[in-house]
């Protein structure tokens, strides 16, 4: 019966699934290891499952991470790029005031 049920789990289904989706599974089955009332084959199922998600949310968290980065410096290049004077004080004249 339980393998029925992870057959159409759509997180074992290789379909796409969000982060948090990973996550919710990855916690439901921490919990259902912690509460000990799976048998060695079902733990250890539920173990490698574990070791998959934690492997592709890790993936999925250095993508985001790069991303982040990306855009921090983005952001940074554009920040600190300072606006040309619209005139220098060498170009005025000696009669012409700073403002």
């Amino acid at each position: 019966m339980k393998r029925k049920e992870a057959e159409t789990d759509p997180l074992t289904a290789g379909g796409a699934v969000s982060f948090e989706q990973m996550m919710s599974r990855l916690e439901e089955l921490v919990s259902r290891l912690e509460r000990g009332d799976l048998s060695l084959e079902e733990s250890i199922q539920a173990f490698e499952e574990g070791i998959k998600l934690v492997k592709q949310c890790t993936s999925v968290l250095g993508e985001a991470e790069k991303r982040i980065q990306h855009l921090t410096q983005e952001g940074t290049s554009l920040a600190g790029a300072a606006p040309e004077p619209q005139e220098k004080e060498e170009e005025r004249g000696d009669d012409e005031l700073p403002f």
